[in-house]
C-alpha cells in the first residue's frame, strides 16, 4: 500500500488544481490510515503465529525449550508493536525500541535453529 497506493495519491495531490488539493490530500491521508490498520493486523497476527509456534516447539520437544520460549517472546513483542500501531500509527519511539528487540530475537531464533539443525545432522562419532 505504501509504495503504490500512497504514491499515486500523493502524485495526484501534487498535480491537482488548487481547488482539488484538499480532497486529494484527504485521500492520501485516508490511504495512510488504512496502511496503519493493515500493518497493525499483520503485526498482531504475526505475533500470534510466533507464540503458537513457540508453544508447539516447547510442547513437542522437537526443539530445545529455549528456542520455543525465544520465539514466544518474539511473538509477544510483535503483538505489542501491533497494538501500538493501532493506537499511535507507524511512528513511535516505543515501536523503534521494541522493533529492534524483535529483530534481535528473530535473528537469535534463526541462528539457534540453524545450529540445532546442523548438530542434529552430524553423525555421532563417539560410538567409533
Amino acid at each position: 500500500m505504501d509504495g503504490v497506493t500512497l504514491k499515486q495519491n500523493v502524485d495526484a495531490w501534487a498535480a491537482a488544481a488548487e481547488i482539488e488539493k484538499p480532497t486529494r490530500f484527504a485521500d492520501a491521508e485516508t490511504t495512510r490510515w488504512i496502511e496503519w490498520g493493515v500493518q497493525s493486523y499483520f503485526r498482531v497476527l504475526l505475533g500470534v503465529a510466533f507464540v503458537l509456534v513457540g508453544a508447539a516447539a516447547v510442547v513437542s520437544r522437537l526443539l530445545p525449550n529455549w528456542l520455543g520460549v525465544l520465539l514466544a517472546v518474539g511473538g509477544m513483542l510483535s503483538l505489542a508493536i501491533g497494538v501500538s500501531i493501532g493506537y499511535e500509527g507507524l511512528e513511535s519511539g516505543f515501536q523503534d525500541i521494541v522493533g529492534i528487540a524483535l529483530q534481535l530475537v528473530v535473528l537469535a531464533f534463526g541462528i539457534g535453529l540453524l545450529v540445532v539443525g546442523r548438530r542434529a545432522r552430524e553423525p555421532d562419532t563417539s560410538a567409533a
